[in-house]
């Protein structure tokens, strides 16, 4: 079940509201109409009979698709309808975050254009306009023993350059590689210790939700990084990234 939205570039959210006949497991996928590999989200909810899906959107291309499916595959035109799409305002919270310093707002520049293009990119290094930031886009990311790494992911704490893996951020939602790309500046660029990952997750998901990138992908984003090494210290830092997140939104959020 596909529909399209002249989104025009424009910021928005996104709410669909969709009924069901009967209680389904209703996957959402937002793409890119010419380019379908750059999604904006891939989300599932379990809806018993009515539901809003509502999409962040800082970042849009000219068409949306809108693609609704089972989660397993089947076909739902006989008992899933969708009642309206709706363009809504985008909230942003600029005031926490000074989006107007040079190495935040050129580097944000720099991360939302990767990271909207980066499935469609060759593996290669990539700069920002003012060769103030460097990503080297690799096949995979190897460690000084020859080892693939499963992190998407990292920074030279000596240079401030990062690498990402292809492999894993070709399949990665636009919010969820901007979680990531966040994740990497701060430690290098505003972590007071450059190697405390709390730190790292809270700077860069302030500049995150300060943006309006959506809640859901941003915890897949860290999910994804927590499920390889589910360590009782990555289960400490999801549990301060959810109170983050949930008081950030109610506007009562401290920093760490």
């Amino acid at each position: 079940m596909n529909y399209t939205l002249n989104s025009r570039y424009e910021q928005m959210t996104l709410c669909i509201s969709v009924q069901v006949a009967r209680p389904i497991k209703l996957r959402l996928k937002v793409v890119d109409r010419d380019k379908p590999l750059t999604a904006f989200t891939n989300r599932y909810k379990t809806v018993e009979s009515s539901y809003k899906f509502y999409v962040r959107l800082p970042m849009t291309p000219k068409t949306l698709d809108i693609q609704l499916s089972d989660d397993d595959g089947s076909d739902i035109t006989n008992y899933v309808r969708v009642l309206n799409i709706e363009k809504l305002g985008l909230e942003k919270r600029m005031d926490e975050v000074d989006f107007n310093s040079y190495s935040v707002g050129a580097f944000v520049d720099f991360a939302q254009k990767f990271s909207f293009n980066a499935s469609y990119l060759e593996t290669n290094n990539y700069v920002s306009e003012l060769k103030d930031y460097k990503i080297e886009y690799l096949p995979t990311i190897i460690n000084s023993r020859g080892v693939e790494m499963q992190t998407p992911a990292r920074i030279s704490k000596s240079t401030g350059r990062i690498q990402v893996s292809k492999k894993l951020f070709k399949d990665y939602t636009v919010p969820m590689r901007m979680a990531i790309l966040l994740h990497e500046f701060s430690h290098f660029y505003l972590n007071e210790d450059i190697d405390d990952e709390v730190e790292a997750d809270l700077n860069g998901l302030l500049i995150y939700l300060g943006l309006g990138y959506p809640r859901i992908d941003g915890y897949e984003a860290f999910l994804q990084v927590f499920e390889t090494t589910p360590t009782p210290q990555n289960k400490n830092r999801y549990d301060i990234i959810n109170r983050f997140i949930s008081d950030f939104d109610n506007k009562k959020f401290v920093m760490y």
